[in-house]
């Protein structure tokens, strides 16, 4: 499946001007090239620029309830927690269950990845894409001191909306990595509010996570002749200085296959096609994973599923890839183990990283078509 098969024609017809057009090809760049670096400055230079091209209309106003043939998308701003923030709704019927998606980071918005990876989804649940306060097309520059308990009542508050919004009795709650920690987080303070969770890759024990990885890695020094004098000498603080750098060389990271080296052009490409993600959107994407990802580093030590979500009284599903060492297997087996629950199931992705949804997404969505018809009542 190639990221062009979502490519905009409006884009090549005019919809954003000839010269914004340009400009976000250039912001693809940026996005690419600049990804270690902070350039507040530069950004905003863009977006005058951005502005001065084109006057037409973008699509943070114009897709709100589109159809087409497939079914309905709908793309509007929320006040959440005091906050604006985003949501994108897609599906074939809005007679379906709702699916609320907990992206990862903090601060990595999902809503300009989910036409390419939530198709399948699609088709059985209304699948609703949250960026986060602060992050993806919620960024802003206004963003107070936030906690992890922030984001879990942002949670709450957004799993209620959408019940309202869509009549429902109760949805689905789905978490990748840092979503899933919240989202566990959420699930076992609420659980009258939903069917099921589902948790992708969560992090269980955040310290646990960083130490198991990094012994696993120089555990691989011996193993890899390319790299093992750079491993042999590695230390744990440089480790974490560039986790993912290091975990990509492996295959241990977000992707396992072939796009663990190219990461940030695959995922780049498709937000540059995303008619969802403004020029603005593309820009400030890294900065909100900064901003975000800082004001919660100071807390990464302190999560903990074993003390925070001791317990689940609704079904509960945990899925993980093999090769995941961001968030590594048998730290959430060992959770998996002591989880008291009634009704609970693990199941390995042999061919995946830390994001099975994204590297196998239609046996991803076939697991989730049999949660749907064994908890949907």
């Amino acid at each position: 499946m190639g990221f062009s098969r979502f490519r905009s024609s409006k884009i090549l017809t005019g919809k954003y001007g000839f010269s914004s057009y340009y400009l976000r090809r250039f912001s693809l760049k940026f996005f690419l090239l600049y990804s270690g670096r902070r350039s507040f400055f530069f950004i905003l230079i863009l977006l005058l620029a951005n502005l001065a091209c084109s006057s037409k209309s973008n699509p943070e106003t114009d897709k709100q309830g589109e159809k087409d043939d497939a079914g309905f998308s709908l793309l509007e701003k929320v006040e959440i927690g005091g906050v604006d923030q985003w949501l994108l709704a897609r599906g074939t019927s809005k007679d379906k269950p709702v699916l609320l998606i907990l992206h990862g980071g903090p601060g990595a918005g999902s809503i300009g990845f989910a036409r390419y990876f939530y198709e399948e989804l699609e088709k059985d649940f209304v699948v609703v894409n949250w960026d986060q306060r602060g992050a993806g097309k919620s960024f802003s520059f206004f963003f107070p001191d936030v906690t992890p308990e922030t984001y879990v009542s942002d949670t709450i508050e957004v799993v209620r909306f959408l019940k309202k919004r869509f009549g429902a009795r109760k949805i689905y709650l789905m978490g990748h990595s840092w979503g899933g920690y919240i989202g566990a987080i959420a699930s076992y303070r609420i659980p009258s509010d939903l069917y099921a969770f589902i948790a992708v890759g969560p992090v269980v024990d955040g310290e646990q996570s960083v130490r198991r990885s990094f012994e696993y890695l120089k555990r691989q020094s011996s193993e890899s002749r390319e790299v093992s004098s750079e491993l042999q000498d590695l230390t744990f603080d440089e480790y974490m200085k560039d986790r993912r750098k290091w975990l990509n060389l492996f295959g241990l990271g977000m992707f396992h296959g072939k796009h663990r080296a190219d990461e940030d052009r695959f995922l780049g490409g498709i937000m540059y096609d995303s008619p969802d993600y403004s020029t603005w959107n593309i820009l400030t994407y890294l900065p909100g994973i900064w901003r975000s990802s800082s004001r919660i580093r100071p807390y990464f030590f302190q999560m903990n599923l074993f003390k925070q979500a001791p317990s689940a009284s609704i079904p509960s599903f945990y899925f993980s890839g093999k090769f995941d060492y961001y968030n590594p297997e048998e730290i959430l087996l060992k959770y998996f183990a002591g989880l008291d629950a009634k009704d609970k199931t693990f199941e390995s992705f042999d061919c995946c990283a830390h994001a099975p949804h994204f590297e196998s997404p239609r046996e991803f969505a076939a697991r989730m078509k049999l949660i749907k018809s064994s908890t949907y009542k």
